[in-house]
């Protein structure tokens, strides 16, 4: 990716930016049958990319029929409805499955980490007390075409080591926060990846091992001598919690990952289903494209850890844009996620997108502009879910309650109420499937070999914890398996799988007739709806404002009037935290999930957010900048509907 900002930094990044960093999510829908079960484990599935706190998804477009009018006004204290059940879920036990034979590269580095850990804890001054090697064995197949013609057809495979060497103790060592004005150069934040073979030569794979260990060391030492420096020259850290906890070490051998894809046929698959966007005048660019993933992860360390994880993951996505007569940029995307192939849908059910994604594209262009707005609004699922990753899900990850860099929103609020009485928040890794989709967050293990488990974030309203890692904070001193980082970052505390579970529901057409009833008692013509959104953003420190961002593309205004929906374009939903989440006034039970990668500072991970549609009672919107470029005066060459088939072996 062409473009980065790091948390510290603190600044809000240009749409330009955003769209650079992108983030697609899964456009499947959960199913919304009420009575829900437990049953065996199903395999997982991984999306694509973004940027720190940047999210981009995509949410369903259906409207609703209004219904009878509630008798009563809803507030955060007495919200409408009847108790609801939790969605229906598929949990897997992390130690499940486990029993494959050791591979023999796997093997060769525990022992050269074994070795390395004696010889440098004699020779080392100070020495080390903790080494970890972790290993991403991936495999990715990318299809590409637009307009009908393939643009890529590619396979790649790599190996990525990162290796972990902390010096000191675990109450205090080499990964301590440096408390200076300037920027810390000497931040291990930014990972230290090396290529290894891809064959299981031990003599090659301990080789290289070797080498990094000694780079490592040489660095922790010499940041150790900076850190104890500090001590004797700066206050007291607010939070005095240990830098590492001591954790029980897991062995777990579970089989590696395997990927199947007929090329060819997915060639030809792809290529005719971007062939729905020849002829399409007013589109400005388009594209289809299958991403097939295979990733077999290694974790040993020196407290007896010894882990291999094979997860995969099959993605297509659907994308255009289009501009405006007045200059703005309009873009719609359409998402299929899976754990396998077979997962990801029909033909008919992607050319039904493609189609839907053309249609929008046309509406948004028609479309008049917003005005800026403060009122009630309804977000529907997978709006609400996004909504909650970012103003709620990056601040409670832990190591942002002990840096004094943050904003620390929630750091001292365990205990106390902090959104609507009738509103539970989770986090669980090991949900693989959440009614009928593939979860994108889950994993037996974390990247620090702690395995995963349950985070309760917040009980009927009050705050109860936080995601943690192996770096404790206050009152929090072991890690709940949210320790995650991409290949080359360091590993810092994660979402994972973020459930948005509200005790009390009403039906989703009677949500609308709420929403025209809040409106109207607040005074307003309408009430918003929010059913697709393209992107946001938070910011989480101290050093800017502690605000977040989301983009919206579907944007309905509904009127209390009764009159028919109006799509508007050119909006931003903002606001900050404790205020947006204590207006939550009432929900419905229509869960639906979003897929994808999420970007912060330890790099993309994989996640996913539920939650059923949302009312509510105060949200602010914001016009966007919509850009001052006129629409092509050149008009698009004729393309015939249906592009002619490539000759016999050809692409």
């Amino acid at each position: 990716m062409p473009f980065r900002w790091e948390p510290s930094k603190g600044f809000f990044p240009s749409r330009d930016e955003l769209r650079a960093a992108k983030l697609r999510f899964a456009r499947r829908v959960p199913e919304r049958d009420p009575r829900y079960a437990k049953t065996g484990s199903v395999p997982l599935s991984v999306s694509s990319f973004a940027r720190w706190h940047v999210v981009a998804f995509v949410v369903a477009a259906a409207g609703c029929a209004a219904g009878a009018p509630s008798p009563k006004t809803p507030t955060p204290e007495n919200p409408p409805g009847a108790l609801a059940a939790p969605p229906r879920v598929i949990r897997v036990d992390p130690m499940s499955g486990g029993g494959a034979i050791k591979p023999a590269g796997l093997a060769a580095l525990e022992e050269e980490l074994q070795r390395g850990m004696k010889e440098l804890g004699g020779k080392g001054k100070p020495p080390p007390y903790y080494i970890a090697y972790e290993i991403h064995d991936r495999n990715d197949v990318t299809v590409a075409a637009s307009y009908g013609a393939l643009v890529q057809s590619s396979v790649r495979r790599a190996r990525i080591l990162d290796t972990d060497v902390r010096v000191g103790t675990y109450k205090l060592d080499s990964t301590h926060t440096i408390r200076s004005n300037d920027f810390d150069f000497s931040s291990v934040t930014g990972g230290h990846p090396v290529a290894l073979p891809l064959s299981d030569d031990a003599n090659a794979l301990r080789t290289v091992a070797w080498r990094e260990t000694d780079h490592r060391y040489n660095d922790a030492a010499e940041r150790l001598v900076k850190i104890r420096t500090q001590h004797t020259l700066k206050v007291a850290d607010e939070d005095p919690s240990d830098d590492f906890s001591r954790e029980k070490p897991a062995s777990y051998l579970g089989p590696p990952a395997t990927l199947s894809i007929d090329l060819p046929a997915w060639e030809a698959r792809i290529r005719d289903l971007s062939g729905r966007f020849r002829g399409q005048a007013e589109i400005q660019d388009s594209g289809v494209t299958l991403q097939a993933s295979s990733l077999t992860r290694w974790l040993v360390n020196s407290e007896g850890t010894v882990v291999q994880t094979g997860r995969n993951y099959v993605r297509v996505y659907i994308e255009a844009n289009t501009r405006a007569d007045d200059g703005m940029e309009l873009e719609r995307f359409e998402t299929f996620d899976a754990a396998t192939v077979d997962g990801l849908g029909t033909n008919a059910e992607m050319e039904k997108a493609a189609d839907a994604v053309i249609t929008d594209l046309r509406a948004l262009r028609k479309a008049p502009l917003a005005d800026p707005y403060i009122g009630p609004a309804i977000l529907e699922g997978r709006a609400a879910g996004v909504f909650f990753h970012e103003i709620f899900g990056h601040r409670v990850e832990g190591h942002r309650q002990k840096n004094e860099e943050e904003g620390q929103t929630f750091a001292k609020k365990v205990g106390e109420p902090i959104m609507p009485a009738f509103v539970s928040v989770y986090d669980d890794p090991t949900l693989s499937r959440l009614g009928s989709a593939d979860l994108n967050g889950f994993y037996r293990f974390d990247d620090e070999g702690v395995v995963a488990q349950r985070a309760s974030l917040v009980e009927d309203g009050v705050l109860r914890g936080f995601l943690l890692s192996r770096s404790p904070t206050r009152g929090f001193a072991q890690s709940n398996g949210h320790g995650r980082r991409q290949e080359g970052r360091a590993i810092v505390s994660r979402q994972g799988n973020l459930v948005v579970e509200p005790k009390r529901f009403v039906p989703v057409s009677e949500l609308r007739d709420l929403l025209r009833a809040e409106a109207k008692r607040q005074g307003k013509l309408y009430g918003l709806s929010f059913r697709d959104i393209s992107g946001g953003f938070t910011n989480t420190q101290r050093g800017g404002p502690q605000a977040f961002k989301v983009l919206p593309i579907l944007v309905y205004r509904i009127w209390v009037d009764g009159r028919p929906d109006e799509l508007v374009r050119g909006v931003d939903l903002v606001g900050t935290p404790l205020a947006a989440l204590s207006r939550i006034i009432a929900a419905s039970d229509d869960y639906q999930t979003f897929n994808g990668y999420c970007g912060a500072e330890s790099g993309f991970v994989p996640v996913s957010a539920t939650s059923p549609s949302l009312l509510v009672q105060q949200i602010e919107v914001e016009r966007r900048d919509k850009g001052n470029d006129k629409p092509p005066l050149l008009p698009a060459p004729a393309l015939a509907p249906k592009a002619p088939a490539p000759p016999r072996g050809a692409p």
